[in-house]
C-alpha cells in the first residue's frame, strides 16, 4: 500500500467519517472547488493526488498564460518594411513586395551612414 500523507489520511478519516472535519477557523476563506487552478495548487503543496478536472484547470491557465495555440491575425501591410518585420516574428520567409521593402530600406539606411562617415572623415 502506498505511503499516505499526514493530510491524506486526515482527509481519508474525514472520508469515511471516523472523525469530524477539521472547523474552519473566523477569517479563513473556504477551500477552491476541484476543477480550478487555486485548487491544483491547493493539491501539489499539500501532497495530494492531483485530479483530472484540476489537472485541466492547471493546463488551461498555462496555456492562457504563455499564449500558446494562439492565432495571428493575418498580415495586412505587404510590401513594406513592417511586413518583413512580421514575417520573421512568425518564422517565415519574406514575401516579395516585403522583401524588396526591407531591401531598400537597407541601401538607404548604408547610404547614410556612408555619407555620415565620410562627412566626419573630411571634418577633421
Amino acid at each position: 500500500m502506498p505511503e499516505l500523507t499526514d493530510a491524506q489520511l486526515d482527509q481519508l478519516m474525514v472520508d469515511l467519517a471516523l472523525t469530524d472535519p477539521p472547523a474552519r477557523r473566523r477569517g479563513h476563506r473556504p477551500l477552491a472547488v476541484c476543477g480550478t487552478l487555486s485548487a491544483y495548487q491547493r493539491h501539489v503543496r499539500k501532497g495530494e493526488p492531483i485530479d483530472d478536472a484540476c489537472r485541466k484547470a492547471n493546463t488551461d491557465a498555462k496555456r492562457k498564460q504563455t499564449g500558446a495555440g494562439k492565432v495571428l491575425s493575418p498580415i495586412t501591410n505587404h510590401g513594406t518594411t513592417g511586413g518583413y518585420k512580421r514575417h520573421l516574428y512568425r518564422g517565415e520567409a519574406p514575401c516579395e513586395g516585403c522583401l524588396r521593402a526591407e531591401r531598400k530600406r537597407s541601401r538607404e539606411q548604408h547610404r547614410i551612414r556612408r555619407a555620415q562617415q565620410r562627412q566626419r572623415g573630411s571634418a577633421q
